[in-house]
């Protein structure tokens, strides 16, 4: 290691900036602290700017490197530099302040850290070179010598207080309990500098009630003061503490004699009996002689010893934090409500409770181990009021007493349709949907899973997202929140992100036993508190009834054969061969090996035999090419007897993905497939050239079915992605710009074709389905599906046809005759940010992040096919799955994002009307 060291720039002890600890367990189980860390320490005998340097981390074998720049600022002598980075779930003790943070989320043993002189990334495992200033691996790392594996207790922590750097990371690195320093720690200049440290250590105390408590402030050298001694000037600086009411203000010069160590320094804080939360001023040295660093500081905390007596609606107040924060108080009377395994929640009763809706009634305890409490106590106690990640709550409990039992609950807030509150314009809580309910105790009588478990490493049955109101996450007409219409788009409407969803963890308090799957769209029943958890507001439920469990898979009706023609589609979702051939990888997450592939074949039959029910013509959308196709025909034939013929186009995707069919031999006759603008182009202002318009082409499918022609026409046009607004350096406006010029170029295309159909043959029933990567109404830019319909408004979208509807009569979208909660076939979740009181808790979640159930595909029928229509339906396998159970699945159970879908048809109006189906 020492080699890559010195070819890196980590030269030798004292030469300068080095990586001091590095702690990859935050928030782990069994942590003490609660978000991962590195932490830089000046080893040199001079200043040294960290402006233009970052921290850069790869996992153990990796080469991929995640960049933290570092603040502009002049690392002293022997001081320390603390950098935050991702948090936990778990963990007790907050970080000190960080003087950098960023969101890496760290393994927790094996790591790579590097230091570097330049925010550009690095490329490889072992970096070298000039910009490498340092450079550490733990536990398994791929590199030379690394120090011993990390865990939730303990971090790589470099010897001697950082100044050991003999170039080996086994021996420079010992294991132990992490200690985080940030630049306000006691510098610890190494020693052979010639120059001493100078360093003034932070002091807490309590305040007391007499007229004044002294607070003592150590000077402290690291060596012996040279000939002449140390000067310096020092004096006292506001915080949240104020001089003459909290302190008494202090200013003048100091010095330490030749030969000395120390010296102290004394501020009279001034004691009282008022309940305050604690606060802190600062002590500031500056013009040192004679040590380092020139100037420096240290914190004196003021802990306020007065203990108050609150009710707890007066203890959460009306903000998204309590107005007491950091006070230790008493509050008296409350009932339990409900206990878990380190706390238990408790909320005044009914008698007591004040006038203002926007002060929540309840809180939650946190009493490190399983509480002496049950529900239905009356409980007084005294403990500090905290804000734990956004989660007001009582820690550091004392005199806790049970004054009596089997107490009444207090009355639980009913959520329903109209709490929480579906207008984002008109919160429940103010600022906030959820705020003034945290702790409290809330009863939901006609809940609906708006979507089945996540999958978490730790929690592979992850919390469910719900809606109180009986209806489930549905993306509604108009702009994405928090865009609103302009004067191009007046009519548009605004979409508001469904602020009434919330999570529920349904096993938090033991209401379901861990690891039960609760799909999509069940209903239920549930009593519980409000919390906040990781950014997010939950429902932890004591009680939790499933009234209407929904079976996963659901499939449509099965076929009647006769005069019933079922045409469907389905988007297979990247069904490729194991041929990396493509431009870009054509497989989900890369190519599939051999039995990857031959799984997805046995899955995607399962669900066209079992949940589609074998339709008579299948448009298939994401399919690579036409020997795929066959071999998925073949596996349909071994597993039900029924004889598909594959037809596919290649078309022009880089990914290789393209539309086809499926066509039941014994169903349909006279079939004749066409490609339809494979070649036509576009003026792109991407590159300014004309480019092909159409990546995945559309195919026409023309076809007799009991003596009577029809045609369907399969559609797959250009992704939603970066169409709402820029995100980013690979989202920018002209981005936006672009793929919503493409998109509506894509569909007057499509559109022309539909309504040169419609012209030669008005009397014959034309189908367009697939998946149309838009809504069956505007999201206020470019409605895809309405200018493919005929019912394109230009009110509503920014991109205007200057001539109108292109197809007319419109076609009429089959999605429409579901009843609103069956309007789905995709799911997405958003990801809005830190809003409506949501916060970041970590890299992936960002904030507020709602599941939004969408229609992506659709069926559009003309005229002549609408009076053939009986029945639409979408199979149920894949998005209303727990996550855990379709990763895991062999079966059609998650074996695409999408879900198909079949539309019935019968030639024979006496049959329509008598039809019945597999009720």
């Amino acid at each position: 290691m020492a080699g890559l060291l010195l070819a890196a720039g980590a030269t030798s002890a004292h030469a300068g900036v080095v990586i001091s600890q590095v702690y990859g367990g935050g928030g782990n189980s069994g942590a003490t602290y609660t978000h991962d860390f590195m932490e830089l320490f000046n080893a040199g005998s001079t200043p040294q700017s960290l402006n233009g340097w970052a921290l850069q981390y790869a996992s153990a074998s990796g080469s991929t490197w995640q960049v933290t720049n570092l603040s502009n600022v002049t690392l002293q002598p022997g001081q320390y530099y603390l950098v935050q980075q991702a948090a936990g779930t778990g963990g007790t003790t907050p970080l000190p302040t960080p003087d950098a943070s960023a969101s890496v989320a760290m393994q927790g043993s094996n790591v790579k850290v590097a230091l570097t002189s330049s925010t550009t990334a690095l490329a490889t495992a072992c970096p070298t070179g000039p910009a490498v200033v340092d450079f550490v691996g733990t536990g398994t790392a791929n590199c030379l010598n690394p120090a011993g594996a990390m865990s939730s207790v303990n971090a790589a922590i470099r010897k001697t207080g950082g100044c050991t750097n003999t170039g080996v990371n086994s021996a420079d690195f010992d294991i132990a309990p992490a200690a985080p320093r940030n630049t306000s720690s006691p510098t610890a200049q190494c020693a052979g500098g010639g120059t001493p440290a100078i360093s003034v250590a932070d002091i807490s105390l309590a305040e007391g009630d007499g007229a004044t408590t002294p607070f003592q402030f150590t000077v402290q050298l690291s060596a012996a003061a040279p000939s002449g001694g140390i000067t310096f000037n020092y004096a006292t600086a506001d915080g949240t503490a104020l001089a003459g009411t909290d302190y008494t203000a202090a200013s003048g010069s100091g010095s330490i004699a030749e030969a000395g160590t120390s010296t102290t320094i004394t501020i009279d804080v001034l004691g009282n009996t008022t309940p305050q939360s604690d606060r802190s001023f600062s002590l500031n040295l500056t013009a040192v002689s004679g040590a380092l660093p020139a100037s420096l500081s240290a914190t004196a905390t003021i802990e306020d010893d007065d203990v108050g007596t609150f009710a707890i609606h007066d203890i959460q107040g009306t903000g998204d934090s309590s107005p007491i924060v950091g006070q230790r108080i008493n509050t008296l009377g409350n009932i339990v409500t409900a206990v878990g395994p380190a706390g238990f929640f408790m909320q005044t009763p009914d008698a007591a409770v004040d006038a203002s809706a926007m002060t929540s009634q309840g809180i939650y305890v946190y009493t490190a181990s399983a509480p002496t409490v049950f529900v239905g106590d009356r409980v007084s106690l005294t403990a500090n009021v905290i804000e734990y990640f956004g989660l007001t709550e009582l820690n550091g409990v004392s005199n806790l007493v049970v004054q009596d039992s089997g107490n009444p609950l207090p009355s639980a807030v009913t959520f329903d349709a109209a709490t929480p509150s579906q207008d984002v314009l008109a919160l429940s809580c103010g600022t906030t949907n959820f705020e003034c309910f945290e702790g409290m105790r809330v009863q939901i009588d006609n809940g609906i899973v708006a979507r089945a478990n996540p999958y978490f490493g730790s929690d592979p049955y992850a919390q469910i997202f719900a809606s109180a109101s009986g209806t489930r996450s549905l993306r509604t007409p108009g702009l994405l929140y928090p865009l609103v219409p302009g004067v191009d788009n007046a009519d548009a409407g605004q979409f508001n992100g469904n602020p009434h969803i919330f999570e529920i963890d349904t096993d938090a308090l033991g209401a379901v036993a861990p690891n039960t799957a609760i799909t999509g769209g069940s209903r239920f029943s549930a009593s519980g508190v409000v919390t906040y958890n990781f950014g997010d507001y939950e429902v932890w439920p004591t009680s939790f009834t499933l009234t209407e469990a929904k079976p996963i898979p659901r499939p449509v009706k099965a076929g009647q054969l006769g005069a019933e023609l079922r045409i469907g589609s389905f988007n297979m979702l990247r069904y490729c061969d194991t041929l990396a051939n493509t431009t870009f990888a054509c497989g989900n997450g890369g190519e599939p090996d051999q039995a990857a592939f031959d799984l997805k074949v046995a899955r995607l039959s399962d669900y066209v035999v079992n949940v589609l029910e074998t339709p008579d013509v299948l448009g298939v959308v994401e399919v690579e090419n036409l020997g795929v196709l066959q071999i998925l025909a073949n596996r349909i034939a071994g597993d039900s007897n029924v004889t598909y013929a594959a037809y596919l186009e290649e078309g022009n995707d880089g990914g290789g993905i393209d539309v086809g069919y499926l066509v039941r031999s014994d169903r349909i006759s006279n079939v004749v497939v066409t490609q339809l603008d494979a070649t036509e182009t576009w003026f792109d202002p991407d590159d300014g050239q004309l480019d092909t318009l159409h990546d995945r082409p559309s195919l026409k499918l023309e076809g007799t079915f009991d003596g009577q022609a029809f045609a369907t026409i399969v559609v797959h046009p250009k992704s939603r992605s970066c169409v709402d607004a820029p995100s980013g350096s690979n989202c920018t406006q002209a981005d936006v710009d672009r793929n919503r010029l493409k998109r509506f170029t894509q569909a007057k295309s499509i559109a022309a074709r539909v309504q040169a159909e419609q012209l030669a043959q008005p009397n014959r029933p034309l189908l367009v389905i697939g998946d149309f990567n838009d809504y069956q109404f505007s999201d206020g830019f470019v409605n895809i599906t309405g200018l493919i319909q005929g019912t394109y408004d230009n009110n509503k979208n920014v991109l205007d046809l200057p001539a109108g509807n292109i197809v007319t009569p419109p076609l009429w979208n089959a999605v429409t005759s579901l009843p609103a909660n069956e309007q789905y076939s995709f799911l997405f979740t958003e990801q809005f940010g830190a809003i409506l009181g949501y916060t970041q808790a970590s890299s992936f979640d960002k904030g507020r992040d709602v599941p939004i159930m969408q229609v992506l595909d659709h069926a559009l029928l003309n005229d002549a096919a609408r009076t053939w229509f009986v029945d639409f339906e979408y199979g149920r396998a894949d998005l209303d799955a727990a996550n855990a159970d379709s990763n895991a699945s062999t079966t059609a159970v998650g074996v695409s994002d999408h879900d198909g879908l079949v539309v019935r048809l019968a030639t024979d109006r006496i049959f329509a009307d008598s039809f019945g189906g597999d009720q």
